[in-house]
């Protein structure tokens, strides 16, 4: 279902449509031009799983699929400007299939890129996204970790004086390494996409993220080690049974949310700890 409602400057509701009118805004001073507003207003319609469900949990795509909610216009800029990115860099393909819509009996997907690869039998599929520096940081393995200070020899530094007199002195340091790689729902997605192709006679020789940075060269994007503003991540390619098992799965719990018109609370990896249903989650409101 599509957004009904969005949230005014000053925290209060007006629906769409009404903002929308001419002369609709509520405050008399919009916070946006229309144009903009249409833009973030605009939601697709519930066809089912696809390939980019990877990162949601049954509950939040049921009820995106079938509660009105609202939303900050704001909070939209990033979505619109990874969708004015993904159709400029369309525009400049050439001899390729870009935005190329597949189905199969379990599901429908566009995929961003394919192209023929130039060193190796096969084609390279890749996927653009913009994230932000953090996100690029997990995606590369790039973690801050909590370390102890040590003194010369080795043993612990403490306090001598103070409020934390006797506790371990500690600092921050970044750590990089496979096992903090965090790209899950990017590794399915892309996956999805290649069993699209392959199963019509395109065989995929490498997959990969094509990352733009939104806050590439600023101090916050630098303090997560991220200094380049474009990054190309490669994708490793996963048994096409764990792929396929994987998206059943989900889409057997979303019917099952349909039936029963509700599905359990997202999982704590999924709802980022609850991160996600706080601050970003624009149906969290009827979680709680």
């Amino acid at each position: 279902m599509p957004a009904k409602w969005f949230i005014c400057p000053d925290e209060q509701r007006i629906e769409i449509d009404k903002c929308l009118e001419f002369g609709g805004c509520r405050l008399k001073n919009r916070c946006a031009p229309i144009a903009y507003l249409r833009a973030a207003s605009f939601d697709r319609k519930w066809k089912g799983i696809s390939p980019s469900s990877a990162g949601s949990d049954a509950r939040l795509l049921w009820l995106k699929a079938t509660k009105p909610y609202a939303v900050k216009p704001a909070s939209r800029a990033f979505s619109l400007l990874g969708t004015a990115v993904h159709g400029k860099l369309a525009l400049h393909d050439y001899n390729i299939l870009a935005e190329e819509t597949l189905s199969d009996e379990q599901m429908q997907g566009t995929a961003d890129l394919l192209e023929r690869d130039e060193y190796n039998e096969g084609y390279i599929l890749t996927d653009y996204k913009t994230f932000g520096s953090y996100k690029v940081a997990r995606c590369l393995g790039i973690k801050q970790v909590t370390v102890q200070i040590q003194g010369e020899n080795g043993e612990p530094v403490r306090f001598k004086s103070g409020q934390r007199k006797g506790e371990i002195k500690t600092k921050k340091e970044i750590e990089i390494k496979p096992e903090y790689v965090d790209m899950d729902a990017e590794i399915m997605q892309l996956n999805r996409y290649r069993i699209f192709f392959e199963n019509n006679g395109f065989p995929v020789s490498k997959m990969q993220l094509f990352c733009i940075v939104r806050d590439g060269g600023t101090r916050q994007a630098k303090s997560n080690m991220i200094n380049e503003n474009i990054y190309t991540i490669p994708i490793p390619r996963l048994d096409d049974k764990k792929i396929l098992n994987f998206y059943d799965e989900l889409d057997r719990k979303v019917k099952a949310a349909f039936e029963q018109n509700d599905a359990p609370r997202c999982s704590t990896e999924l709802s980022w700890d609850g991160r996600r249903c706080k601050s970003f989650c624009e149906v969290s409101e009827y979680c709680f």
